[in-house]
């Protein structure tokens, strides 16, 4: 991918245009001993380049980070069509609650530590280098110790149907995602987000392509698709802390004072994406365990297909995170967050009624008579997906000003309630009894999160949504400035 820069005109006209940091890159080029592979010199020049980028806009950003989730949104897709077609409701059942795990524990496990770096670095009060080598220490230790603990709970949580083999790639996954995630933490704190967009697009292309070549040409299978998985996470963890290691003088120690500091600001931060990922993963489990493969395989398919939603938000809270840990104006801040919330909601009314309209059609064509099933799940679950899109562009606020235990008071009821819920529907109601479950839970949490928001920044309810003609003034600023590049052509 960093090879794919050069033939970005922005990419050259900067280097061209900045003599300094040209005799930078090229010094620490002719530095380097001649045995360095031409890879680590991509990675420097890549790295590098971000010094001489121009202050981005919000809505620059944003479409940086949505053009890369809508990449990786057509990467996920085509796995699930990979695997679902490949594998049959059962395996992919299996699939994807094998994975569940190492999921969770990568929640918990990044210990907040992206977001504290965002803030840290963000902020701009502490050395940049002490905060990079902090972070890479807390992560030899959170990595071993998350493969442990995943190792204990899969004892727990049962291993009928998978392989020793498996369950060690599985754990694999946990130390190379915490890598991509801890190392993006950095990047964000620098606005330099499009490094952070190849870290996320890279990953979902590099597993839909070894998942085509191990499942579909050699037929492997499940080994298959677990392999993909943690073989394109490894590859992109590689990539990430060769870029990571280039720019910054890191030192592995215990005696850097930001480790104990990030830890205890951590375990906040922990405790919230563990209690919001259970939300989001538990039904998972227990359908697993009180139902059969089959229906977690339905299950699973309708809901990863309905996230797809999530992708628009999920940009937004992004570049959200990343531009309150460096704002000044709150009160512009508040009214910025807002606005991208209405334009968010009203965006996903539209795409989830496409998603319930054309379900029926797409689902049987895509997947096979075999996944239908999954299509109530996909159209039932819609209301839940839509609540939680005020949750995933409010939290990018608080997160990035230092309040990520307003998630833990938002989602801690909401998860007492859907594992109350899932334990009574999942037995009578199946795969739609966890959907059911799902609404209310994403429902309550959107709910208290939208008010907890509303007291922290001072902004009323009311105020949030109020909807108007100037939520849109972004597209006609857009438009106006595509124009004045080819008036100035015309003279």
């Amino acid at each position: 991918m960093t090879f794919l820069s050069f033939w970005n005109p922005d990419f050259g006209v900067r280097l061209l245009t900045d003599c300094k940091s040209i005799c930078i890159v090229l010094s620490l080029l002719h530095n380097n001993n001649k045995e360095e592979s031409l890879f680590r010199y991509i990675c420097t020049l890549y790295t590098y380049s971000f010094y001489l980028l121009p202050k981005r806009t919000y809505f620059q950003d944003i479409a940086g980070v949505l053009g890369s989730n809508v990449f990786t949104l057509f990467t996920n897709f085509g796995l699930v069509i990979l695997l679902g077609r490949m594998l049959g409701p059962e395996m992919y059942g299996l699939y994807t609650a094998l994975l569940v795990v190492p999921l969770l524990v990568v929640s918990f496990f990044q210990m907040g530590i992206r977001p504290t770096t965002v803030f840290l670095i963000g902020s701009g009060k502490e050395d940049e280098n002490k905060v990079v080598s902090a972070m890479l220490t807390v992560l030899i230790f959170t990595a071993s110790t998350g493969v442990i603990f995943s190792a204990v709970a899969y004892f727990f949580v049962g291993t009928e149907g998978y392989t020793p083999l498996l369950i060690i790639m599985a754990l694999l996954t946990i130390p190379m995602r915490l890598t991509s995630i801890y190392t993006g933490g950095v990047y964000l704190g620098k606005e330099e987000i499009p490094i952070t967009n190849m870290m996320n697009w890279l990953t979902g292309l590099l597993t839909l392509v070894l998942a085509i070549i191990m499942v579909y040409f050699l037929k492997m299978g499940l080994f298959g698709a677990v392999a993909s998985m943690m073989l394109a996470n490894t590859i992109v963890a590689v990539v990430a802390i060769s870029m990571l290691v280039r720019r910054f003088k890191t030192r592995i120690s215990l005696g850097n004072p930001l480790i104990g500091r990030m830890l205890k600001t951590g375990v906040v931060y922990a405790l919230s994406f563990l209690t919001i990922q259970l939300n989001y993963r538990l039904d998972v489990i227990l359908l697993k365990v009180l139902s059969e493969p089959r229906e977690v395989g339905i299950y699973a398919l309708g809901v990863s297909m309905a996230e797809l939603l999530w992708q628009i938000p999920l940009a937004i809270s992004i570049v959200v995170m990343s531009r309150s840990a460096n704002a000044s104006d709150k009160k512009a801040l508040n009214e910025s967050t807002a606005r991208l919330l209405r334009i968010s909601l009203i965006l996903g009314v539209f795409i989830s009624a496409g998603i319930v309209i054309l379900s029926p059609w797409l689902v049987p064509l895509v997947f096979g008579e075999k996944f239908t099933p999954s299509v109530l799940v996909m159209q039932t679950i819609m209301p839940g997906i839509l609540m939680i899109i005020i949750f995933r562009i409010l939290s990018g606020q608080l997160a990035g000003t230092g309040h990520p235990e307003a998630a833990i008071k938002a989602f801690a009821p909401a998860m007492v309630l859907n594992v109350v819920l899932n334990y009574l529907w999942i037995p009578e109601y199946g795969a739609n009894g966890a959907v059911m479950a799902t609404n209310l839970s994403y429902s309550l949490a959107s709910v208290v999160y939208l008010f907890i928001f509303s007291r922290i920044s001072g902004m009323p309810v009311k105020e949030i949504f109020r909807f108007g003609k100037e939520d849109w003034s972004f597209i006609k600023r857009f438009i106006d400035r595509k124009k004045k590049p080819e008036s100035r052509n015309e003279r």
